[in-house]
Parts: C-alpha cells; structure tokens; sequence
C-alpha cells in the first residue's frame, strides 16, 4: 500500500496506528522516508522535524542510491551520532512537540542509538536499559501514551549520566565506575565510596598483571587472565567484608567482572600493536 504523506500531522496519526507499515522503496520524498527510518527504528536526519524540512525534496533522510551491501552502515554513520540526548535540540523537540507519536517512535531510535553508546563495555548500565525495554511493548499495546514513554528514556539515561557524573565528581574512572558497578551487580543509586577504593585497587592490579612485550595475546591467554583477575578481585570484596559468592556459584557480580577483565585483555593488546 502506497502512502501520500504530506506533513508531520498526518505521520503522526498513522504512527498511532498499529497496522501503519511502509518500505523503504515508498520512500521517495522526505516524510515517506522519515516513516520508513521509524517503523523499522534507523536513524535518519533529524532536520526533518527539528527544521521543518519536510517540504524540501533534496533532504536526505533515506538515500536511494546507496549500495545495499553497506546500506545500513552507511545510515548508522551518517544519522547515528546525532540520534543520542546529548543533542540538546533534539531532546528539547521530545520533551516538547505535539507530535506525541512521531516522539515516542523517535525516544526509541535514541534509547537503542544510547545503549550503542555504553554496548560491550558498561554492562550493569546496559542491563538498566533493559530493565525497562517492556515500555515499549506498552506503548505499541496503548497502555501507555508516547509521551510517557519518552519521559521513561529520558529518565533513564538522565539517571544513567547522572550516576557517572556523580563517580567523576568522586574523582573515579571511568573503568572505575564500571567495575565498582559490576562488584555491585546493578546499577546502584550512589556511589560506595568503599567499594570505589577497592575498584581502583582491582584496576591497578589488573593493569600491573597485563602481559608486557614480547608476549602473543591470545583467547587462552584472555581467558586465564581474566580468570585470574577475578579470583583476585574476588578476593579483594572479601576481605573488605563484600560476598559475590566466588567458588560457590555463579553471581552476576561475577559474569560483570570476568567480561570486564576479557574487555580489558583485549583493549590492551589492540592499544600495543606487535613490533
């Protein structure tokens, strides 16, 4: 089925409906194209409803003319960085346009393009987003209103800087604020000025125990490394009073820490080239 979109109005309607669908070959004028980049959650250029560019043929929100082999990089390139809450304008339009359906189709372009940002890397704050995917389940279901669930991913990631920018104000890492969350297995509402210090302990033991060159990094060598990091980390919770059950089973304080120490292994050797 073809669709004539004309304005953001109009898009806005159809968002509210939960047979609305579209591909990409209808997309051959700016808004069609926006409907495509929302329904199947791409970024796109956000000029379109920040600038009222919708009018203007030569807008680029959806390039035909891509390759299909590298289509999708080259729109997660080109529309990605600027589809996070660190783009101010953007997130004054969600906290205030009457496009309440387009936003909240938007909100869940920004909360994928934000757990991109903290992906193989802050586990315990890529879980909290997690925590609260069923919100969108609830919106496309009517039990909630788009805008509440724009204010649920603002508010998480309000709450996800915010805790970062508390352990920075602390004087803390950022590895430091990972890894003090992993010994804490959630994402905690402050920050343990207990379990700081150890987290900077365990990282400068954990970076004292990286392999120097000559040495060949390998997926044996990551994996007893990290294993040995945990037993150490471990350890170090223990004697300050601080059970993730090591050697009895398995904790998610534990999966946190091991993944930590694999990422830590082979950031290493990608930053020390062979000579």
């Amino acid at each position: 089925m073809q669709y004539e979109i004309e304005s953001l109005e109009q898009l806005d309607q159809l968002l509210g409906d939960p047979q609305f669908n579209i591909c990409r070959r209808e997309g051959q004028t700016p808004l069609q194209a926006l409907a495509w980049h929302l329904i199947t959650h791409k970024p796109f250029d956000i000029d379109v409803i920040l600038k009222g560019t919708c009018t203007n043929k030569d807008t680029i929100v959806c390039n035909v003319h891509w390759d299909e082999d590298n289509f999708l990089e080259k729109i997660y390139t080109q529309y990605g960085p600027n589809m996070t809450l660190d783009n101010k304008e953007l997130r004054r339009w969600l906290e205030t346009t009457e496009f309440e359906n387009i936003a909240a189709w938007t909100a869940n372009i920004v909360r994928r393009m934000e757990v991109n940002k903290i992906s193989d890397y802050y586990d315990a704050a890529q879980d909290f987003y997690a925590d609260n995917w069923d919100k969108w389940d609830d919106y496309e279901h009517c039990e909630i209103k788009g805008r509440e669930f724009v204010e649920s991913v603002i508010a998480q990631v309000d709450e996800v800087a915010a805790h970062v920018a508390d352990g920075k104000a602390k004087g803390m890492t950022m590895d430091e604020i990972v890894l003090h969350d992993a010994m804490w297995g959630i994402l905690p509402k402050h920050i343990d000025e207990e379990l700081a210090a150890i987290a900077r302990q365990t990282l400068d033991k954990a970076m004292a125990a990286l392999p120097h060159r000559p040495y060949i990094w390998s997926e044996p060598g990551k994996q007893k490394y990290a294993s040995d990091m945990l037993k150490m980390a471990a350890e170090l919770l223990e004697n300050n009073g601080y059970d993730i059950n090591y050697g009895k089973g398995y904790s998610i304080e534990q999966g946190y820490l091991l993944t930590y120490f694999e990422r830590l292994y082979w950031r290493e050797a990608a930053s020390k080239p062979e000579d």
